[in-house]
């Protein structure tokens, strides 16, 4: 796509979403499948003042993946990339009604859900084709499930949260809002997990405990109490190795 964007050139269709962010991976990955859900993505938001500064030779030279996708100001994967901090306006004016937020920044995630609902644009959730929700769940708006995702018997997530391939949350759960599960985490049942916490690869929670707002849980950390909010917890048994700032 040209450099110069255009916006009477994006291609807008009934079933057409906006992707909430471009940066670190989870949206491409969501764009890559969720057309199999019945959506199409007119385009990408850059959610900043700043347009995408990416020095693309010099990244490749630390990148071993020969696939990974580069921005270009104004595209990204082939599609428009549109930097607007005020985004719903451009969205009414193309007359795309729903969006997808996936800001890595849990605080900024929940400020742009936010900017959404002010503006009457819909948050849809996207759910991996592979991911499995047993029917007594309660999946909340802007929920994004990758693939291999479960989520358990009367499980609750609330909006914003991310369950990435192959994490498991079991029964009784409940996720409050824009919490992360990163690649193979296990909670087992009756975990709570409040606000902005993000729990990275492979850490395994065992039954009723909960976790702080904003608290981050090492990978391969083993939870066996709860952790008091921000701070930071690694080891089996987790440990308290550092306080975090609010």
């Amino acid at each position: 796509m040209d450099d110069k964007l255009s916006l009477k050139n994006i291609e807008v269709k009934p079933n057409s979403i906006a992707i909430i962010d471009w940066f670190e991976g989870s949206a491409g990955q969501v764009d890559s499948w969720i057309c199999e859900l019945g959506y199409h993505v007119a385009c990408f938001i850059n959610p900043t003042s700043t347009p995408p500064n990416v020095d693309i030779e010099k990244d490749k030279l630390v990148r071993e993946s020969k696939l990974f996708s580069y921005p270009t100001q104004n595209s990204f994967k082939n599609r428009p990339l549109i930097t607007a901090v005020q985004w719903p306006e451009i969205l009414h004016n193309l007359k795309i009604k729903k969006a997808l937020i996936m800001v890595a920044d849990q605080q900024q995630r929940l400020d742009n859900m936010v900017l959404a609902k002010k503006n009457g644009i819909e948050l849809i959730n996207a759910i991996h084709p592979t991911a499995t929700v047993m029917p007594d769940a309660v999946l909340h708006e802007n929920t994004v499930l990758h693939a291999k995702s479960f989520v358990g018997y009367r499980a609750e997530l609330h909006a914003g949260s991310v369950l990435n391939s192959g994490a498991q949350v079991d029964h009784h759960n409940v996720l409050f809002e824009c919490v992360r599960l990163d690649p193979g985490v296990v909670t087992a049942g009756n975990v709570v997990i409040e606000p902005f916490a993000t729990l990275h690869t492979g850490a395994v929670v065992i039954n009723q405990v909960r976790i702080g707002e904003g608290a981050i849980v090492g990978a391969g950390t083993v939870l066996i109490k709860d952790v008091e909010p921000y701070t930071m917890v690694v080891g089996n048994p987790g440990r308290v190795i550092r306080h975090l700032q609010r």
